[in-house]
C-alpha cells in the first residue's frame, strides 16, 4: 500500500517541480522568448475589449472624397488652410495638424500666408518628424516641469527632426513629435513619450493633443521608470519611456471622423467641431502615413495619434506594471502545483480537457483584469507554464500506469490465458463474459500430507515455501496453454482449452501433470523443502463439456468452470490416495489422449460410480 500511494504521488512532485522551473524561466526568459506571442495576445485583448471613448475627439480626413471636391482634384496648403479656418470658426478648442509643411517654405506665397493665418486663429499643434541631420529645432516647444529624481530613457534622444516652415510654426501652439516607431513586426502598439533634441523635450503627438485639449496646468515629468503627470492624472510610462494604446476598429474611427471636403463644403454643422479637439490628417498614403495596428493592417497615422491622446483623455491606458513579471511567476507555481494535483487524480482525456479549461480561465482572467485595470497580463506564458506541468505530470503518471499495466500482464499472465488478461486490461469497460459451453481439460493439483506440514512450519515459513511452490507450478501451467483458475490452500485449479482454444488441450494437461510432477519432486529436494519433508504433488486430470464464464456479484467476480469433468478431476486427484499414485487420468481423458497410458483398473469414484482409472507410463 505504501509503494502504491508512493507512484501515485511521484508524478505530483514532478508536476510541482515542473512548475517551479516554468515559474522561474517566465520570470527570467519569458519577455524574450514569448515576446512575440505575449504581443499578439494583448493586441488581441486591447480588441475583445472596447476602450472607453473621448467624446470631445474629431479626426478631420483628408479622404479621396475630399481631392475630388478640389478643383484640380489635388489638395495643397490653401485647402488645408481652408479647414483650419472652418474648424477655427466653429469654435474648436484645439487643431492638431498631422502634416509636415517642410517643403516650398515661401512666406509670400499666398497658400502659405494663408496657412499661417489659419494656424494662428487657434491653437494648433504642428508634428515633426525625426532625422538623422540636425537642422531647425522644433518650435514651440511645450512647457514642461521636472521632478527629481528622474531617468531618462536613452530612447528618448534624438539627432535632429525635420519641422515645418519657420513662419509656419510661429504660428502654431506648439510642436510635437508625430513619427512612429513600430515594434519587430513593424507594428504600431505604442508610442515613444517624449523626443529629447538638445536640451528641449518634446512630447508625442497624441500626448500634446491630450495636454493642450485637455488641460492648461503645466505638465511634470519625473520618475523611474518615468512618468508624466497631467492636471490630477499620472501617465505611467514602460521601461524604455513609450505608452501604450489601444487601437480602434473601423467603427470607432467611422464615429469620429468627418471629411476635410465635408468640412470645407459646410455641410458639418458647427455644433460638431465646437469645444472639440480636432485632429486633422489624410487616409490616402500620398498624404497620410498608413501603419499596422492591431485594428487593421494599415492605419491612418492621425487616427494612431487620435487613439493616444483617447487613451490619456479617458485616463485608460494598456500596460505593464513592474511587479506582473513576479506576480505571473508566482500564479504560474500555485496554478501548476494545483494542475499537478488535480491531473494524478484523473483520466488523460479529463485532464486534457483540465488542461484547455486552465488555459481558458486563464485567457478569461487576463481579459477581465484589463478590462477593469487596464493591465496586461501575459496569459500566454502562464498558460504554456500550466501545460508544460500537465504533460510533464500527465507523462510521468502516463509512464507509471504503463508500468502497471505491465506488471500486471506479466503477473497475471501465470494465472490467465494472455487474451484474458488483454481483454480485462485493454477493455475495462466490457461487460461481464457471457457463459459458454466448450470442451474443457480439468487439472487439479494437491500437496500430500499438507495438514501436517502446516503443524512444523511458522505461518511465514509456510508461505515462503508456497510462494516459491505456486510460481514455479503456476508457470507450468502458463507454458503448456493452460489457464490458473484458481489457487486454494494447498491446491491448484487449472483449465485447458478455456477459455481460449488449444489444440490437443487432452495431451497438454497430461504433460503439464507430468512436468508438475517432476519439477515438484526435484523441489522436494531442496533446502527448505526436503527438512521439513514436503509432501508430494497429487494431480488428477478429466476432460469433458464444461460452461465458463464470470459469476459473482459486487465487489467479486469469478471466472471460473463447472460441470462433471471438473468436479471428476478433484475427485481423481483425491484418489492418488487410494491408488498411490501421483497422477491420476479419468476414462474420457485417456480416450481422448491417443497415448498409451497404463490402467490402474476399475474403481468406484464417490458421486460418479465405477470407472476405469489410467495414470501415465513413467509413474512409479
Amino acid at each position: 500500500m505504501k509503494s502504491l500511494r508512493l507512484s501515485r504521488i511521484r508524478p505530483v512532485y514532478a508536476g510541482m517541480a515542473a512548475s517551479l522551473a516554468a515559474a522561474a524561466l517566465l520570470f527570467t526568459l519569458g519577455g524574450e522568448a514569448m515576446e512575440t506571442q505575449r504581443e499578439l495576445f494583448f493586441d488581441a485583448v486591447t480588441q475583445w475589449v472596447p476602450s472607453p471613448r473621448a467624446p470631445e475627439l474629431v479626426v478631420i480626413d483628408v479622404d479621396r472624397k475630399s481631392l475630388q471636391g478640389t478643383d484640380d482634384k489635388a489638395w495643397d496648403r490653401a485647402d488645408t488652410a481652408a479647414v483650419i479656418t472652418r474648424v477655427a470658426e466653429a469654435g474648436a478648442k484645439t487643431v492638431a495638424v498631422d502634416f509636415v509643411f517642410s517643403n516650398d517654405c515661401v512666406a509670400g506665397d499666398p497658400a502659405n500666408a494663408a496657412l499661417a493665418q489659419a494656424i494662428a486663429k487657434v491653437p494648433t499643434i504642428l508634428g515633426f518628424l525625426i532625422a538623422d541631420t540636425v537642422g531647425e529645432r522644433p518650435v514651440p516647444v511645450p512647457p514642461v516641469a521636472v521632478r527629481k529624481p528622474i531617468r531618462i530613457p536613452e530612447l528618448w534622444f534624438i539627432e535632429g527632426a525635420e519641422t515645418s516652415c519657420a513662419f509656419l510654426q510661429a504660428s502654431a501652439h506648439s510642436a510635437a513629435a508625430a513619427f512612429l516607431v513600430g515594434d519587430e513586426d513593424a507594428r504600431i502598439r505604442r508610442v515613444q513619450a517624449f523626443s529629447i533634441l538638445g536640451n528641449d523635450a518634446y512630447p508625442a503627438f497624441g500626448l500634446e493633443v491630450a495636454h493642450l485639449g485637455g488641460s492648461s496646468s503645466t505638465p511634470i515629468l519625473g520618475g523611474d521608470p518615468p512618468w508624466l503627470r497631467l492636471a490630477s492624472r499620472q501617465i505611467q510610462f514602460d521601461e524604455s519611456g513609450s505608452m501604450r494604446f489601444a487601437a480602434s476598429g473601423a467603427g470607432r474611427i467611422h464615429e469620429r471622423t468627418v471629411s476635410a471636403g465635408d468640412v470645407i463644403g459646410g455641410t458639418v454643422a458647427p455644433e460638431k467641431l465646437k469645444d472639440k479637439i480636432v485632429l486633422i490628417g489624410s487616409s490616402l498614403p500620398n498624404l497620410g502615413g498608413l501603419r499596422s495596428t492591431a485594428s487593421m493592417p494599415l492605419e491612418p497615422s492621425v487616427q494612431i495619434h487620435a487613439d493616444i491622446a483617447n487613451a490619456v483623455l479617458t485616463g485608460f491606458i494598456p500596460h505593464r506594471d513592474q511587479r506582473l513579471p513576479l506576480i505571473e511567476a508566482g500564479i504560474a507555481v500555485i496554478a501548476g502545483a494545483l494542475v499537478a494535483l488535480i491531473a494524478t487524480r484523473l483520466r488523460p482525456v479529463t485532464a486534457m480537457l483540465l488542461g484547455l479549461l486552465a488555459v481558458c480561465f486563464t485567457v478569461a482572467a487576463a481579459t477581465a483584469l484589463y478590462r477593469f485595470t487596464g493591465l496586461l497580463f501575459d496569459a500566454p506564458g502562464v498558460s504554456l507554464a500550466l501545460l508544460a506541468v500537465l504533460a510533464v505530470t500527465s507523462t510521468l503518471q502516463f509512464a507509471r500506469v504503463r508500468r502497471s499495466e505491465s506488471a500486471a500482464r506479466s503477473k497475471f499472465s501465470q494465472y490467465l490465458p494472455q487474451t484474458v488478461v488483454e481483454r480485462y486490461i485493454d477493455n475495462p469497460d466490457d461487460d461481464t463474459a457471457a457463459s459458454e459451453e466448450r470442451p474443457v481439460t480439468a487439472l487439479f493439483t494437491d500437496i500430500e500430507g499438507f495438514s501436517t506440514l502446516t503443524h512444523k512450519l511458522s505461518p511465514r515459513d509456510l508461505v515462503a515455501l508456497l510462494d516459491t511452490y505456486y510460481a514455479e507450478v503456476n508457470a507450468l501451467v502458463a507454458i503448456h496453454g493452460g489457464m490458473v483458475d484458481k489457487v486454494v490452500g494447498d491446491a491448484v485449479h487449472a483449465f485447458f482449452n478455456a477459455p481460449e482454444d488449444l489444440e490437443d488441450h487432452v495431451n497438454k494437461a497430461i504433460d503439464c501433470a507430468e512436468a508438475i510432477h517432476v519439477l515438484t519432486e526435484e523441489m522436494r529436494t531442496r533446502p527448505g523443502f526436503v527438512e521439513y519433508q514436503f509432501g508430494r504433488t497429487r494431480i488428477g486430470i478429466e476432460t469433458g463439456i464444461a460452461v465458463l464464464g464470470e459469476v459473482g456479484a459486487g465487489g467479486k467476480l469469478d471466472y471460473t468452470a463447472h460441470g462433471d469433468a471438473i468436479n471428476l478431476a478433484a475427485r481423481l486427484q483425491e484418489a492418488n490416495k487410494f491408488l498411490g499414485t501421483a497422477i491420476c487420468i479419468g476414462p474420457q481423458a485417456a480416450a481422448e489422449s491417443g497415448r498409451p497410458l497404463r490402467s490402474l483398473g476399475m474403481h468406484e469414484i464417490r458421486g460418479f460410480g465405477e470407472m476405469e482409472l489410467f495414470t501415465n507410463n513413467d509413474e512409479e
